[in-house]
């Protein structure tokens, strides 16, 4: 006879309301109780339950009513992401993006945070992966640059974009008011004096070819996006400033026909719309350089940073770059130089400048159990520290990410 071959699956479960060891065993035996589970394990100290079931016979929810059953309450274990999230400006776009991640099956909440450009998404772990986050941000119309948190970035590349970003905005704003100041002092002797150089075809026809210039030449981004987040029906502030432009500038249009004779007289506001766009691209470009002053403050940070560290392996003394330093290495700190990671002291006395992390001159006394912070300055005698935190888990790399 041929062998047939059970189909198992495993499930972790949150079991919230255990406090003992009888607790766990009557978890333990109202789900083993089920038939078709192979086996279930509860692990009292991370509250969680394993359960390995035959998912012809048992689901999901019939494991949650026997721990209800039991006297305490289950949930499926999740898990927590955060997206790096391109295109946001306003208020709208956060709405837009939580509502659409929000409606992923298996997603329990979403956070968007536009000051960080971020979005942090609660949900169940197996049932939702980053493709379809990503693809609800993409419906939304803006874009996942960044998986996780967790993933490492090239901080070099993060702040040459932000510097990009800067002078992009830079060389848009000062476009839009190269084309708009033109406009300004060619109406002001129409709104002055009543006279219009060029005659009116000439005005009208000057009016609308320079706010024509100043809407689709450095204002193309802001139509363009104004166009993506109208089309996924989740309109964002760049809509408003694209109907106020593109209303004026079909004025002009008007306008220019009726000095030609085949349009009825209309007032021509088409050089309303180069002063809306130049406003607008201005405000862009404050936003984005307030954001751009966070790099120069990464930048300050990085350089407080040690490079290199002494290590004892095999019993003697070895440079090595600090990125290369693991958990568990005994690094060797002279007076004068930088700890060049977390850590705790494993022998020797000295004092430390911990001003870059509490803000207090004084030298700090460190001996043996002691902790220290990365980057922080020895100022005496030698230590022997044992590091305990490496990577982004440093405070230092914690405080760069916050910034």
């Amino acid at each position: 006879m041929a062998d047939q071959t059970k189909e198992i699956a495993t499930k972790q479960l949150q079991i919230e309301g255990m406090h003992c060891a009888s607790c766990v065993q009557a978890v333990e035996k109202s789900l083993q109780g089920l038939e078709g589970v192979d086996s279930a394990a509860v692990n009292l100290a991370t509250e969680s339950a394993t359960v390995e079931f035959d998912p012809d016979q048992v689901d999901v929810e019939s494991l949650r009513k026997a721990v209800s059953n039991a006297g305490y309450e289950a949930n499926e274990q999740g898990r927590s992401s955060t997206l790096r999230i391109e295109g946001m400006h306003c208020a709208s776009c956060v709405a837009a993006v939580e509502k659409s991640l929000n409606t992923v099956p298996g997603v329990k909440s979403a956070s968007v945070n536009l000051a960080t450009e971020s979005a942090t998404v609660s949900f169940d772990d197996g049932s939702v992966g980053f493709e379809d986050l990503q693809a609800a941000v993409d419906r939304a119309g803006y874009k996942v640059v960044s998986g996780s948190e967790d993933a490492e970035r090239d901080m070099d590349t993060e702040l040459e974009k932000d510097e990009s970003k800067i002078r992009d905005a830079n060389k848009r704003m000062w476009t839009a008011w190269g084309v708009t100041i033109p406009i300004i002092l060619w109406m002001l002797p129409d709104m002055i004096f009543g006279f219009q150089f060029l005659g009116e075809a000439g005005f009208s026809l000057g009016m609308l070819l320079l706010g024509a210039a100043a809407v689709f030449i450095p204002g193309f981004p802001t139509l363009r996006s104004a166009w993506k987040s109208a089309t996924h029906l989740a309109p964002n502030m760049d809509v408003l400033i694209a109907m106020g432009t593109l209303a004026s500038l079909a004025t002009g249009v008007v306008a220019v026909l009726h000095s030609f004779g085949l349009a009825p007289s209309f007032a021509s506001f088409a050089g309303v719309a180069g002063m809306i766009m130049a406003f607008h691209l201005t405000g862009r470009y404050i936003e984005t350089k307030a954001k751009g002053r966070a790099s120069q403050a990464i930048k300050q940070l990085l350089t407080l940073e040690a490079k290199e560290a002494t290590v004892l392996r095999n019993g003697e003394e070895a440079t090595v770059p600090v990125s290369s330093l693991q958990i568990d290495d005994v690094m060797v700190v002279r007076p004068g130089e930088k700890v060049p990671t977390d850590g705790v002291v494993v022998s020797g006395t000295s004092s430390l400048d911990e001003s870059l992390a509490t803000g207090e001159s004084m030298p700090v006394d460190k001996q043996e159990g002691d902790e220290v912070i990365g980057a922080t300055i020895n100022q005496q005698g030698m230590l022997q520290v044992r590091a305990t935190r490496v990577g982004n888990e440093t405070f230092l790399s914690q405080v760069i990410r916050m910034v």
